[in-house]
């Protein structure tokens, strides 16, 4: 039995609040309606691919639609991660290869380095392929909030979506080292 003022209003609220936590309304919410919130679009193959913004090793805030009307890859790697190294190593290799196409690889360190510490993104491109920090092809940064909900919803910590130039997103995969021959189809000689 619950006999001072003060306790029953605590286990009010808790009442109150384990019925909004179940989807339920409480006395206090009874009559509000709570405006649902759009649910922002996640890049899958087929879909066009959603806007974002990112920010580069520079220091610029980027929008993904600036690069509309080419083939670009959204390449989101962890610091910390092997597979991401030898990626950027199998790059690296291929990089003649991408500077005769007018594709640009976005290598974006993912929002919040997948929970772990690890080196910033100029520091792990410049002991991993510090060629391709000069290549106007590779384009170094973090993402943001958004860009992570939309192309990572799963957090994995290294995958990647080919988006055309039709801005249609053509191919989502991870660890370029061992898909490189899907990256490779996509490629075009520039005109």
């Amino acid at each position: 039995m619950i006999s001072s003022p003060i306790s029953r209003k605590i286990v009010r609220a808790g009442l109150i609040g384990s019925s909004l936590l179940a989807g339920g309304a409480g006395p206090a919410m009874a009559g509000t309606q709570i405006a649902a919130q759009a649910t922002p679009p996640v890049a899958a193959p087929g879909r066009i691919a959603p806007n974002a913004p990112f920010t580069t090793v520079d220091g610029k805030v980027q929008q993904l639609d600036a690069y509309k009307g080419h083939p670009v890859i959204v390449w989101q790697v962890t610091t910390w991660c092997p597979s991401c190294a030898a990626g950027l190593r199998t790059f690296t290799e291929h990089q003649a290869q991408i500077d005769r196409s007018d594709l640009t690889v976005l290598v974006l360190r993912d929002y919040k380095n997948g929970g772990y510490p690890g080196p910033g993104m100029r520091d792990f491109a410049k002991s991993v392929a510090p060629a391709l920090l000069a290549d106007p092809h590779f384009v170094f940064g973090k993402d943001s909030q958004a860009l992570f909900e939309r192309y990572n919803p799963r957090k994995f910590v290294d995958i990647y979506q080919a988006i055309a130039a039709d801005g249609r997103i053509r191919l989502v995969s991870s660890s370029p080292s061992a898909t490189f021959d899907k990256i490779e189809a996509l490629i075009r000689p520039r005109s």
